[in-house]
């Protein structure tokens, strides 16, 4: 039946007091009262300018967010003007120093764009299991490059890990570094779950050390 949609009766009708089905991620003043339906993660790179401006015009048309993927924020996503999602890869394009390493400073100057709402943390995508995140070298143009922080021309592949933490307690410690880096915006995960305890691992050490992220995504395996 999944070709079908239904209303089911009921004697006692629930009166809705308002249309804003908006959800307020994270808290304080840097808190995002999100959308429901929002734009998931696709890398500048794997689409093209005309296409991420086109995505990113569009969420703000809408009122919703864009996610940036991991291949870092583009001139394309600032033409927009809509809303930012940005994903912080274990690759950590458009934050990274030469080595591949983590750029606090750089992370920093980014995320404090007012056109970015939330950071989100990328352990594992839906999308070539096994591959994770390849961006052949011929399509490594020099803008690419420029964006993500590689070299032109030479693929530009995502490691299968990070190299900030590799526990679940290091992961919430990483999460709390970039919330202050970022003053205060909610920052979260994106998983393909694929054994449930790894999750369970991580909630386990979010009420051990009182340390919580704001967010959750879960990501399909049907490659988002």
């Amino acid at each position: 039946h999944e070709d079908y949609e239904w209303l089911n009766h009921s004697i006692a009708p629930t009166k809705l007091e308002t249309q804003d089905f908006r959800v307020t991620v994270g808290e304080g003043e840097k808190s995002y009262k999100a959308s429901i339906l929002n734009i998931s993660g696709t890398s500048f790179g794997a689409l093209s300018p005309p296409a991420i401006e086109a995505l990113n015009t569009g969420a703000r048309m809408g009122g919703f967010a864009h996610n940036t993927g991991e291949g870092g924020i583009a001139p394309a996503h600032q033409i927009g003007r809509g809303d930012l999602i940005w994903q912080v890869s274990t690759g950590y394009f458009g934050c990274r120093n030469e080595n591949g390493s983590f750029d606090p400073e750089l992370f920093k100057d980014k995320a404090a764009d007012d056109q970015v709402k939330m950071i989100e943390i990328k352990l594992s995508q839906g999308a070539k299991p096994g591959h994770g995140g390849i961006l052949p070298g011929p399509k490594v143009t020099e803008e690419i490059a420029k964006i993500r922080g590689v070299e032109v021309g030479k693929d530009c592949i995502s490691p299968s890990s990070h190299s900030e933490f590799s526990t679940p307690s290091g992961l919430l410690t990483f999460a709390d570094r970039l919330r202050s880096l970022a003053g205060g915006k909610p920052v979260g995960i994106k998983l393909c779950l694929g054994h449930p305890w790894e999750l369970a691992a991580i909630v386990k050490s979010m009420v051990e050390k009182q340390q919580f992220l704001d967010f959750i995504t879960i990501d399909g395996s049907e490659g988002g």
